[in-house]
């Protein structure tokens, strides 16, 4: 299914680009660039602070189009780029790298004055304000929640480029457009998932523009888990699978308390670990026994317990739950202790004190299984307002006010993703009026109350080998944080608020220079195995983090 979709797409846009060796090219545009600035304060991998560190690489790229029998459009796009690997590492990751690509292939077929029907590879974008921030409905990832920006195109990068096919068409003279489309991923992975969009906008009054969409991401997964069939994934798909466990066994309370006491010297602080049954209140007084003048100052709970009945949980977390015999401190030495519930499905036995039975176990009777899935209902809405437009303001330069907003997945699921106003990104712009001084001067402000990392959770490492990889729906956390037996969500929002300053002048026809300072979401390439892909976190991840870039442009 996942190839003759590809391989459909592909022939229907390239076929008729056969059609140029026998007509002339209506259209042939080139430009070189060079992109240079620098990260002025940033972050690698969410631990790694960076200063100072430079940004630099240059490309080209040429476009063809051509129009056939005046109905069929016909673009090719090809281009290369000289950059370099982030962060810098050993020689292999400090040489420069050139690398080709296409840019755009697609054919539009023109069915009406006002109707067409597009397929192949070509820039897909509906916000036109937007220039760094926003068009989130394509080229942002929803379980788990992540946005990118930047990519191999740093500045003026709001917008994705898209595999797929599409029909447009335009109503009341243009007042109202809308589309719809299939588009495969192959961005992101896990590649070549299938999503169908649909998006309008409507001009209902003189320089007033509204529009909205919703996409099905990734609704289609013709591509298989990361490890292979999901029958194979034993040691991956705990991770994102929820259950409902009505024969759960009692399981005990696990806590580090930390208290003062006497010693017979003075006060002095110390902690332990402490057990206790569960659906019982803990009880200073027996923990502390034999303790002078003890007083609990905190505690840390690293396992919550419940009376015997139902448990429900990620099964990952289920199974890290544990009987602590003779007070075995499971938290520091887990092996020390027994799991309640193991890989095949199968729990301990408690007698009505709470205490293990020896020798006895039984199959869980499960009364809910479900996957926690990338699959998602994107939902997107914009509006802006065109001052220029509205009231024939031709001597300011553009000005324009735009918002953006969307819900990264509509529908909530189990323990991750309770709360859809943690995946609505908000964004407002403003074309700010320079009088003919600038092209263009842009001010984007966005802020996404996203407790989990920004990131795609890219975890299955040589060292993180057992753990979900790219194709699992689950939160970035730390290798430790997927052995505790409950959810410990990080709650990050030092990059909740996001802004980024766009500048546009021509020098003289041809010659551009676009200017880019930002706390963004930019990624920045890395070299490994596989190849270049994008690192999983942004350079930018707290609020003093910023960068600034130049990117120099001329052409024909």
């Amino acid at each position: 299914m996942r190839f003759i979709w590809i391989f459909l797409v592909v022939v229907f846009a390239l076929l008729p680009g056969l059609a140029i060796g026998f007509v002339s090219v209506d259209k042939l545009s080139g430009e070189a660039y060079t992109d240079m600035g620098q990260i002025v304060q940033g972050n690698i991998g969410g631990t790694q602070k960076v200063e100072g560190d430079y940004l630099n690489r240059m490309g080209v790229t040429l476009t063809a189009e051509d129009t056939v029998s005046g109905k069929l459009v016909v673009r090719v796009g090809v281009g290369g780029i000289f950059w370099q690997t982030y962060p810098l590492e050993d020689f292999w990751h400090n040489s420069v790298r050139f690398g080709p690509g296409i840019t755009e292939a697609s054919s539009k077929l023109l069915l009406t004055p006002s109707s067409s029907l597009q397929a192949g590879y070509f820039p897909f974008k509906y916000n036109a304000g937007a220039m760094d921030l926003g068009e989130y409905l394509l080229r942002s990832e929803s379980y788990p929640t992540a946005i990118t920006t930047g990519g191999w195109t740093w500045v003026d990068s709001a917008y994705t480029r898209v595999l797929g096919v599409r029909f447009q068409a335009s109503h009341f003279g243009g007042a109202f457009r809308q589309e719809i489309g299939m588009y495969t991923e192959v961005q992101t992975v896990p590649l070549f998932d299938i999503t169908p969009a649909y998006l309008f906008s409507w001009k209902p009054v003189k320089g007033l523009e509204v529009g909205g969409g919703v996409a099905l991401r990734r609704w289609f997964q013709p591509n298989v888990g990361y490890y292979g069939l999901e029958h194979t994934d034993s040691l991956a798909v705990p991770a994102s699978r929820y259950q409902v466990i009505g024969n759960f066994p009692e399981v005990q309370n696990h806590a580090l308390v930390h208290y003062t006491y006497n010693n017979g010297s003075g006060i002095v602080a110390a902690d332990t670990f402490v057990v206790w049954r569960g659906g019982t209140a803990f009880d200073a007084s027996t923990a502390l026994a034999g303790k002078t003048d003890a007083h609990v100052v905190s505690k840390d709970m690293l396992q919550q317990g419940s009376a015997a009945g139902v448990r429900r949980d990620i099964q990952l977390f289920l199974q890290n739950t544990r009987y602590s015999e003779n007070g075995a401190n499971c938290w520091d030495h887990p092996l020390d202790c027994q799991a309640y519930l193991d890989a095949a499905g199968n729990l301990l036995v408690t007698d009505a004190n709470g205490n293990v039975i020896a020798d006895t176990v039984v199959a869980a009777k499960i009364t809910k299984n479900q996957k926690i899935t990338r699959r998602a209902v994107n939902l997107m809405g914009h509006a802006s307002f065109n001052f220029v437009e509205a009231f024939d303001l031709h001597g300011t330069g553009p000005f324009k006010v735009y918002v953006e907003s969307a819900i990264l997945g509509y529908e909530n699921q189990p323990v991750y993703y309770e709360d859809r106003t943690n995946r609505m990104p908000v964004m407002v712009g403003l074309h700010v009026p320079t009088f003919g001084l600038l092209d263009l001067l842009a001010v984007e402000g966005e802020y996404l109350n996203n407790p989990n990392r920004d990131s795609p959770a890219i975890l299955s490492t040589h060292v993180n080998a057992n753990l979900p990889g790219p194709s699992m729906a689950i939160p970035d956390l730390d290798e430790p944080d997927y052995r505790r037996p409950y959810y410990n969500a990080k709650s990050v929002h030092s990059d909740d608020w996001k802004w980024s300053v766009h500048l546009v002048r021509t020098i003289t026809p041809g010659l551009m220079i676009k200017f880019q300072a930002a706390n963004d979401h930019l990624r920045l390439h890395q070299f490994g195995v596989a190849g270049p892909s994008l690192a999983p976190s942004p350079i930018t991840l707290n609020p003093d983090d910023w960068y600034y870039v130049a990117h120099l442009q001329w052409g024909f």
